[in-house]
């Protein structure tokens, strides 16, 4: 009895190009894993600077309803994300002013950012301006 042979290089062959087309599937699937992800780490910061924004103005509102606000710590909620506000001030007696540090550090899930703003107040007119608002790196 012969045995026969013929399907012995088929087997080989279906099980290499099995693995080639495997391999361009994994790779695909991790290429597109990463581009997404990388969409929606921006998502996430542009998602904190709109949360530490909103610290700002937060403060700006009771600032403008309380000229004599003074030095708080407070959370705020901001949808599903939040920002951490902390107010600082002082007084210029010479020019009849309140000098308002405002630091609201807005979270976005894993992504945070961080805004120092300063306002001063006339004491007497309650007038207020915003005299910078910058962004800086968290420590």
């Amino acid at each position: 009895m012969r045995k026969s042979k013929e399907g012995q290089a088929t087997l080989a062959f279906v099980l290499l190009v099995s693995g080639i087309i495997i391999e361009i599937a994994i790779a695909g699937s991790a290429v597109t894993y990463f581009l997404s992800t990388s969409g929606f780490g921006e998502k996430l910061s542009t998602r904190a600077l709109a949360a530490a924004h909103a610290g700002v103005r937060d403060v700006q509102l009771k600032i403008s309803r309380n000229k004599e606000f003074g030095a708080n710590n407070y959370p705020l909620a901001v949808g599903s994300d939040s920002a951490n506000v902390t107010t600082v001030w002082s007084t210029d007696v010479a020019n009849d002013n309140y000098t308002y540090t405002v630091t609201s550090i807005g979270t976005a899930s894993t992504r945070q950012r961080k805004l120092v703003a300063i306002m001063v107040v006339n004491q007497t007119t309650g007038f207020l301006q915003l005299q910078s608002l910058i962004e800086q790196p968290l420590q």
